[in-house]
């Protein structure tokens, strides 16, 4: 299995307290979302963030998906329209685990 991880951001919003896959797959339909990060799954990125990084950060909203495949991807081959379709097919194909906190989403697939 390989592990992989996409990171989606958007300009800091209000996320409910029970986040669902119809609130996520609104958000990218809608253009409000941009790939910050996918590739092979990463350790928490907020580990080695500076303080200016920070800042910066605390008006983001970021929507981290985890998931495995069978397959190997071939990252650099899609664009951000082929990665947020991706993601909005996987998001509907399966019974995700949704965690969040006032700012951040995270998906486990």
């Amino acid at each position: 299995m390989e592990a992989h991880t996409l990171v989606l951001s958007a300009t800091k919003i209000a996320v409910p307290d029970v986040p669902t896959i119809d609130f996520v797959t609104s958000l990218i339909n809608r253009g409000l979302t941009q790939m910050e990060y996918f590739g092979i799954e990463i350790d928490n990125h907020c580990d080695i963030i500076s303080d200016d990084m920070e800042a910066v950060s605390n008006e983001i909203t970021y929507i981290d998906i985890h998931f495995d495949t069978e397959l190997t991807i071939a990252y650099d081959s899609l664009n951000e329209t082929e990665v947020d379709q991706l993601a909005i097919t996987m998001l509907h194909d399966c019974n995700p685990e949704i965690r969040a906190d006032l700012k951040d989403i995270t998906i486990y697939l």
